[in-house]
């Protein structure tokens, strides 16, 4: 049997795991289903803190399996749903822990249903808060290489296991919350696609001088200070010369990487985002015309960026 290798994976970087899902929220058609190989595992222990978790030994599955240990009774988990989890990975097969994410409450958010987020994003669009779920999966699928690679599909062959026991602690909004506000004079032009990913225009007009903050949505949370590293979501466009010099220069809603937590200390982020975010509150929706991150955005007609930020939460300190 072999064992799975140490720091197979770190919370905020899963690519390499394959999608799955868990049952809960969700259709039939996006949710793996629970089976006698998640259903064989328990995990003792208070919700948060790092369970014990007891698996059979030797276990293999043919493909993912998703059972529900405990039942939460939070807001239900949808596809693009940041969420603060903690996890412990078990060798299905030896029955050793392999890693966990040390349950100290700090790890960063994972984005359901994103890219980065694979095979565990994936069981979270059907889960709620407050559930400890326990998520078994070949060995393989840490890798890509399964034959699992599609929610819900099964291998031909049993493969040794990987066992995911996974507390959901916290999940935020998908998009900014806020009340929409007026456009601003001389401002680029933002629109929302039914997720909440933002489309930026760029006008025919050259940028400001100066960095330039407006307010699009208005929320009610907490207010933010240098002391908060906040969640966001962001799409950020070069404003060149003229329309056809800009382009997207990046977007967490594209790029597979979902929601960022993004520390306000100085020098931590480039400054002109750093103000436009301080004194805001979390469920706004800001754009931001940047001169820094303009002039290192790649283009050489692009003097700034135009950033769109949603302000989806604050992490824990």
């Amino acid at each position: 049997m072999r064992a799975i290798p140490a720091l197979v994976v770190t919370i905020g970087l899963l690519a390499s795991l394959t999608a799955c899902a868990t049952p809960g929220a969700g259709t039939a058609g996006t949710c793996a289903p629970s089976g006698a190989a998640s259903e064989s595992v328990t995990a003792k222990g208070a919700f948060g803190s790092e369970p014990k978790v007891n698996v059979p030994a030797g276990l293999t599955v043919r493909g993912t399996q998703v059972s529900v240990l405990r039942q939460g009774d939070g807001r239900t988990i949808g596809d693009g749903t940041p969420v603060l989890l903690e996890y412990t990975l078990v060798d299905g097969a030896t029955g050793a822990v392999a890693q966990t994410t040390g349950y100290t409450g700090s790890t960063a958010p994972l984005t359901a249903g994103s890219t980065n987020g694979g095979a565990l994003g994936k069981a979270l669009e059907c889960s709620r808060v407050g559930d400890r779920l326990a998520v078994v999966m070949p060995k393989s699928a840490l890798s890509g290489t399964a034959a699992t690679a599609d929610s819900g599909s099964t291998s031909s062959k049993a493969e040794d296991s990987a066992v995911f026991v996974i507390d959901v602690k916290r999940a935020f909004d998908a998009r900014a919350s806020g009340t929409p506000q007026l456009a601003g004079d001389g401002m680029p032009a933002v629109v929302l696609a039914p997720n909440g990913a933002p489309g930026i225009t760029i006008p025919s007009w050259s940028a400001p001088k100066d960095d330039v903050q407006h307010l699009l949505r208005k929320g009610d949370g907490a207010t933010l200070t240098a002391k908060d590293t906040v969640i966001v979501k962001y799409t950020a466009v070069s404003w060149g010369s003229s329309t056809a010099d800009s382009a997207v220069v990046g977007s967490s809603w594209t790029d597979g990487s979902g929601a960022q937590p993004l520390p306000l200390a100085k020098g931590q982020i480039a400054e002109g985002i750093r103000k436009a975010l301080l004194g805001r509150h979390v469920g706004d929706q800001v754009l931001a015309i940047d001169h820094e991150q303009g002039a290192a955005s790649g283009s050489a007609s692009a003097s700034a960026s135009a950033y769109v930020i949603d302000v989806l939460g604050v992490m824990p300190r």
